[in-house]
C-alpha cells in the first residue's frame, strides 16, 4: 500500500509540478513570511496605534479645557475693564460735583463789611477767588470788555487808564474824547457801556458781566437781545484751551470732532445742553449707525463734559479733559 501511494504521489502531484517547482517554493516562503510578520508586529502595531490615539485624545481634551479657561478669563477681563471705566466715570462725576459745590459755596458766601471780615474770618466769593475766572486776566486787559479791541486797548492805556477800576470811574464822554484824539478810525466805537463793564470786572462779578455782554451788541445796549455771545466768556474759554464758547459748538467736548459733531446734530443733539441731557446709549446708537469707522469713539464722558461747557464751568472741564487725556 505504501509503495502504491508514493508512486501515485510522485507521478501525480509532483510530476504535474515538475516543471514549476519554483512556484511552490515561492508560495511557501511568502506564507511563512506573512505568518512571521503577523506574529512579530501585528499585535504590537495595534497596541502602538491605540497608545497614540489615547495620547492624542488626552491632548485634545486638555486643549479644549485651556480654550474654555481662556475664554472665561477673557470675559472676566472685559467685564472688569467695563466696570473700571464706569467707576472712573463716576469718580469724575463726583469730582465735577465737588468742584460745582465749591464754586456754589464760594458764590453764596455772605458779603459783609471789611471790618467784620477780619473779625469773623469771612470773605466774599470774589475775594476768596471762588469764581473760575478769578485771576484769569490782568487788570489792564480791557479787551474783555465788549467793544474794546487790541488797538483800543492801547489807546485806553495811553490815556492813563491802567486798571478796570480806573476805567470804571471814567466818564464815557472823556473816553470818547480820547478815542477822537487817536484818529478817525475809532469814530465808530461806542464807549457808553465800557465803564459799567469795567466795574463788573473790577468787582469780580463775572457771571453778571457775561449776562450783560449777551444783552449788548458790540457794547451797545440799545441793540442787545441776550442772544449775542459774551466776549469775556469766549476769551475765557480760549484761555482755558477751548476754541469756542458757542453753545452750538459740540467740538469743545473731548472726543468730538467735526464729523462726529455732524452725526450728533443729525441725530437731533444740536447744543451742548442737549448733549448734556442725552443718554450715553442714544449717543452710542448714533455712532454705531454711522459705521465701523467710529468704533473707537468712547462717548461715556461726553454728556458730563457738555454739562460743564453748557454751565460755563471751563476750569472744571479743562481739568476733566486733562484727566481723560492722561488715561489714553
Amino acid at each position: 500500500m505504501n509503495y502504491i501511494f508514493l508512486h501515485v504521489t510522485n507521478e501525480g502531484f509532483l510530476g504535474a509540478l515538475h516543471g514549476d517547482w519554483w512556484l511552490l517554493w515561492s508560495i511557501l516562503l511568502f506564507s511563512l513570511g506573512a505568518i512571521g510578520h503577523y506574529l512579530l508586529w501585528g499585535e504590537r502595531g495595534d497596541n502602538d496605534c491605540s497608545e497614540v490615539e489615547a495620547e492624542r485624545d488626552r491632548y485634545h481634551k486638555a486643549a479644549t479645557k485651556w480654550e474654555t479657561d481662556y475664554q472665561s478669563v477673557k470675559y472676566q477681563l472685559e467685564e472688569s475693564q467695563k466696570a473700571e471705566a464706569d467707576f472712573r466715570a463716576k469718580l469724575r462725576a463726583c469730582e465735577s460735583d465737588k468742584q460745582g459745590l465749591k464754586a456754589a459755596a464760594a458764590a453764596a458766601a455772605v458779603v459783609i463789611p471789611a471790618g467784620d471780615n477780619t473779625r469773623m474770618g469771612i470773605v466774599s466769593g470774589a475775594a476768596a477767588g471762588g469764581s473760575i475766572y478769578a485771576g484769569m486776566f490782568e487788570e489792564d486787559n480791557f479787551q474783555i470788555i465788549e467793544g474794546v479791541g487790541p488797538k483800543v486797548n492801547k489807546v485806553l492805556i495811553a490815556a492813563g487808564y491802567k486798571t478796570w477800576s480806573e476805567l470804571a470811574a471814567a466818564d464815557a464822554t472823556d473816553i470818547r474824547a480820547h478815542l477822537d484824539e487817536a484818529g478817525k478810525k475809532f469814530g465808530l466805537c461806542d464807549p457808553t457801556s465800557w465803564p459799567h463793564q469795567a466795574k463788573l470786572a473790577a468787582a469780580g462779578d463775572w457771571e453778571e458781566l457775561i449776562t450783560y455782554q449777551k444783552f449788548t451788541d458790540g457794547g451797545r445796549e440799545t441793540t442787545g437781545d441776550f442772544v449775542t455771545d459774551s466776549k469775556f466768556e469766549k476769551l475765557a474759554a480760549k484761555k482755558l484751551g477751548f476754541s469756542s464758547a458757542n453753545p452750538n459748538d459740540l467740538k469743545v467736548v473731548e472726543g468730538v470732532g467735526p464729523k462726529i459733531e455732524g452725526l450728533l446734530k443729525g441725530g437731533d443733539i444740536k447744543t451742548l445742553s442737549e448733549l448734556a441731557a442725552a443718554d450715553v446709549n442714544r449717543i452710542q446708537e448714533i455712532l454705531d449707525e454711522a459705521g465701523p469707522r467710529y468704533k473707537l469713539a468712547n462717548p461715556r464722558s461726553w454728556s458730563q463734559q457738555a454739562g460743564m461747557a453748557a454751565a460755563g464751568d471751563w476750569a472744571a472741564l479743562k481739568k476733566l479733559q486733562d484727566e481723560l487725556n492722561a488715561e489714553v
